[in-house]
């Protein structure tokens, strides 16, 4: 999949996964991130490796410093 190509999130697991590789794909480290969103570096760790259950308000806050937009498509 193209960095450039919607991605379907379908659990908390794949939207760790999503923040994980843009992160990367930017080489900024967790804790250059965690520094920037004021979420601990152990928290971030955790929401990357889709282990939390965090708010929704965290997440945005992440996918928008990392430009990640979500967007919300109805299924047919």
């Amino acid at each position: 999949m193209s960095p450039n190509e919607p991605m379907p999130i379908q659990s908390v697991s794949d939207l760790g996964q999503a923040i994980l590789a843009r992160r990367k794909a930017l080489k900024m480290t967790q804790d250059e991130l965690s520094s920037l969103s004021g979420i601990t570096q152990a928290n971030l760790s955790i929401i990357e490796r889709g282990a939390s259950r965090g708010r929704l308000e965290t997440y945005l806050k992440i996918c928008s410093l990392i430009g990640i937009d979500l967007f919300m498509v109805s299924r047919s």
